[in-house]
């Protein structure tokens, strides 16, 4: 519960960003193709930091922020005190984490950080030769009654868990999930774990 509670702090208390809803194994919750966008979505993210979790929160790991013209990304690489995930969604512990990652957004609601939290589907998706789970969310935030159109992509690599939280300014582009992709793909080549220019991190 503990490491739950600090998760929820750092999504939606400013440290992280939002996104995610509906439970794993619902029905067609079918892998859809991998493929790059067709066309490249022109949009350029800037990096702006990275914050660690470690010492507060063993096993939280850390996060990446990057920002754009259309909205932010947290890019989280953590192990719940891990170090043998099973790549991809297989892990038998995988589902409880992508259900974690909805009840952050659930309970944020309960909180009041949003008036709501309308769920997408939940969809198993092939990136970059990953298997990612993910799901999307319109969130109306309770301060400032902006709209937000979020998506969390979830998926295990290298033995730790990989999770994107994209959000974007609403309404979202129309090509929202096309930019996701491409950010994901050229983000697992290049590295998730230090973005080139990381700074110094920041302990939360």
């Amino acid at each position: 519960m503990k490491l739950l509670f600090a998760l929820l702090l750092c999504a939606f208390l400013g440290a992280c960003a939002t996104a995610p809803g509906t439970p794993p194994g619902t029905a067609g919750n079918a892998i859809a193709e991998e493929a790059s966008a067709a066309r490249p979505t022109g949009v350029q993210w800037r990096y702006i930091d990275s914050r660690s979790y470690e010492a507060a929160n063993p096993g939280l790991g850390r996060s990446h922020r990057f920002e754009s013209s259309v909205g932010w990304i947290d890019v989280y690489v953590y192990d719940m005190k891990r170090t043998d995930w099973r790549t991809g969604v297989d892990d038998p512990k995988f589902d409880e984490q992508f259900r974690n990652t909805i009840a952050e957004v659930q309970r944020a609601t309960a909180l009041g950080f949003y008036t709501s939290a309308k769920p997408g589907p939940t969809r198993d998706v092939r990136i970059e030769g990953l298997t990612f789970r993910s799901i999307s969310f319109r969130l109306v935030n309770a301060r400032d009654k902006k709209t937000y159109d979020s998506f969390a992509y979830l998926t295990a690599r290298g033995g730790r868990l990989l999770k994107y939280r994209m959000s974007f300014n609403g309404p979202a582009p129309a090509n929202a999930e096309a930019i996701a992709r491409e950010f994901i793909e050229r983000n697992v080549r290049t590295g998730p774990d230090t973005p080139v220019g990381t700074r110094e991190l920041r302990n939360t």
